[in-house]
């Protein structure tokens, strides 16, 4: 059952990455501390390994379609890749029932201004 669970976890993971740029945090995290019992602070470094070759994957396929400017991602990398070493490592210092709350409260507030955001554009537009 574990086995099935992960595939459709990676699979929903996999397809929201490509679609949304959005899947390690909001769906492999979530799903495996939820649904699979894993720990917060094993799940966070579990999807961070495959997160590694979902964003590879879903970059080449955007790169291909002219959806990735690398002027943005050469100023966004290095900040990313080092302050993601200064993340784990206060993340191993945190408590794993805080962790899932920053997570799930960090899901809901970025949720909450992309949903607006996108009403606003939607009106923009159809004004």
């Amino acid at each position: 059952m574990s086995i099935a669970i992960g595939i459709g976890i990676g699979l929903l993971a996999g397809m929201l990455a490509g679609m949304l740029g959005a899947g390690g945090g909001v769906i492999l995290v979530p799903g495996m501390v939820l649904l699979m019992d894993v720990e917060q602070h094993t799940a966070q470094g579990v999807s961070l390994a495959v997160i590694t070759l979902v964003a590879l994957a879903g970059a080449i396929t955007h790169y291909r379609q002219g959806n990735v400017r690398l002027g943005v991602a050469l100023w966004v990398i290095p900040a990313a890749v080092l302050f993601s070493f200064l993340g784990g490592t206060v993340a191993d210092m945190v408590d794993a029932s805080l962790l899932r709350q920053i997570v799930g409260g960090l899901v809901i507030i970025v949720g909450i201004f992309m949903v607006t955001r996108g009403w606003r554009d939607r009106r923009r537009l159809e004004s």
